[in-house]
């Protein structure tokens, strides 16, 4: 006998990448004629972008470009300097399996830098960048659902789920042009620049994913008035894009990731040929992972009644997203020199930024960690540098959500510092962050179901038999242990729970 069995598909993201990967990148360049001799470096920024990646087979391919630009001292009139370039990188990584429809989402980071002036023209540099990527396809569990025999009993369980819909990977451009506020002179230079995408909203109906959100510009430069002093700006573009997604509908849990790619910021002339504005070009990277809400039923055992069987199991992982939760983290902390007087803040902004978080007894827990980096004017009008790390923690009850995992997604922003003493900027840092809360599971479940060979079926004869069962006791384990009809048991002693509700005496009839 060969139990017929019914099936149905789970799908879910299988993970063919999930971790980092490391490209080196040791340069030395020599200053072009414009640029001023070194004195003194300040701080080199290296800000890594992708301009383009792909999957083929079981590689992931990634091509992009390091914007460094190292701020320094000239030898003349101590004024601040920059000198600009590129540097190329790729990567190949291999992925555990060939996957033609897999989708990857990637961020480029700075994990080492070293840089210091070999002469008054020349500069050594030794990089490692870091490229955080997640891979995955989108996979297919058939689970059993039904089990069809008469004489053997199912156990079936039902289970929440978050299935899998689809996933997309989505690329655009944005391109404008911006134009100094407030009167601020003409541009002569760009000394140092920052991107950051954030998604504000969005809406899946009808095979179609709505996503709207900004990009958030800033950057230093120097006046075009007298080349040396220095000016900051900051801007936001609004994006709208509408995505073409299979499978999307109104309800889909989406858990999006926005990473801005390779980017142009060039000073723009006016009618009159002073820089007064600049054009922006910025390509935008957008992954999206669609789930739906499901009940799963599963048939998770069985027994016969009439003879020996041989099951077998397979067991799956099931993932059940509880709900997504966006807050904003606030703390003020300090920036202290020991060395010179603050006069002045000329630049301020955070670098090497990650949020951590994890869920533990009913709170979300977050690790915020940056890196805020200031140019300022000391006591002799000397332009100076100094940067620090902060770690901060902040926790978050959950109320009633039995969430045990969380994804992050986070923009930090310094929204306002003040010099506090001669000594000491007090900064106050704000990060938003959107967190998935959700739950990994195991399911076992039934996979075929099978008179074992070699066996003989049960003799057949019907008894009444009396069990004294223990409070809390399985129903179902007290049925296959005598091979007895569930139902029977439930009629037969008006039982209605799955366990016993207070120890005693049942009856047992066996068929």
């Amino acid at each position: 006998m060969q139990a017929k069995i019914k099936k149905r598909p789970y799908e879910y993201f299988d993970p063919v990448f999930d971790g980092t990967y490391e490209v080196p990148i040791d340069t030395e360049y020599n200053l072009p004629d414009y640029c001023a001799d070194i004195q003194k470096i300040l701080k080199c920024r290296v800000l890594p972008e992708i301009s383009s990646y792909f999957i083929s087979e079981d590689t992931l391919s990634c091509e992009g470009a390091a914007d460094i630009r190292v701020l320094y001292l000239d030898s003349k009139s101590d004024s601040i300097r920059c000198c600009e370039f590129t540097k190329e990188f790729s990567a190949s990584i291999k992925m555990k399996a060939s996957e033609e429809k897999a989708i990857a989402c990637i961020k480029a980071a700075v994990a080492h830098c070293t840089c210091r002036a070999m002469s008054a023209r020349k500069i050594d540099l030794h990089l490692t960048l870091s490229l955080q990527i997640l891979a995955v396809a989108q996979k297919q569990e058939a689970i059993t659902c039904e089990l069809e025999e008469e004489t053997v009993e199912k156990r079936s369980a039902r289970v929440k789920a978050s299935q899998a819909v689809n996933a997309v990977s989505h690329q655009f451009t944005l391109e404008d042009e911006l134009t100094l506020k407030n009167g601020k002179p003409p541009i002569e230079s760009i000394l140092r620049k920052e991107v950051a995408c954030r998604v504000s909203e969005f809406k899946t109906e009808d095979d179609r994913l709505t996503v709207n959100g900004t990009a958030e510009l800033s950057f230093l430069y120097l006046s075009a008035i007298d080349g040396t002093t220095t000016e900051r700006m900051s801007a936001s573009i609004d994006f709208s894009q509408n995505i073409d997604c299979i499978g999307a509908k109104e309800g889909c849990v989406c858990d999006i990731r926005i990473t801005p790619g390779e980017s142009t910021v060039q000073p723009k002339e006016d009618s009159v040929g002073e820089c007064t504005g600049v054009h922006v070009v910025l390509k935008v990277f957008l992954v999206a992972f669609l789930y739906e809400e499901k009940e799963i039923e599963v048939i998770d055992d069985a027994y016969s009644i009439r003879a020996p069987l041989d099951l077998k199991y397979r067991q799956t992982g099931i993932t059940e997203i509880q709900s997504t939760l966006s807050e904003v983290l606030k703390k003020k902390c300090s920036l202290t020199v020991s060395d010179d007087e603050i006069q002045k803040v000329i630049d301020l902004w955070s670098e090497e930024c990650d949020v951590q978080s994890y869920c533990d007894k009913g709170k979300l827990n977050y690790r915020v960690r940056c890196n805020l980096c200031m140019l300022y004017l000391g006591s002799q009008n000397r332009i100076l540098y100094t940067e620090k790390s902060f770690d901060f923690n902040f926790s978050t009850d959950l109320e009633e959500s039995q969430a045990k995992k969380s994804e992050t997604r986070f923009y930090l922003d310094l929204w306002e510092y003040r010099i506090s003493d001669k000594n000491t900027v007090e900064v106050s840092v704000e990060t938003t962050v959107v967190s998935l809360l959700y739950t990994k599971s195991v399911i076992r479940y039934l996979e075929s179901a099978q008179e074992a060979e070699g066996e003989k079926p049960y003799e057949k004869h019907s008894r009444l038999s009396v069990y004294y069962a223990s409070q809390g006791e399985s129903l179902w384990d007290i049925a296959k242990s005598h091979r007895a009809l569930l139902s029977d048991i439930r009629a037969q002693n008006d039982l209605l729970e799955d366990t016993i509700q207070a120890s005693g005496p049942i009856l047992i009839c066996s068929r």
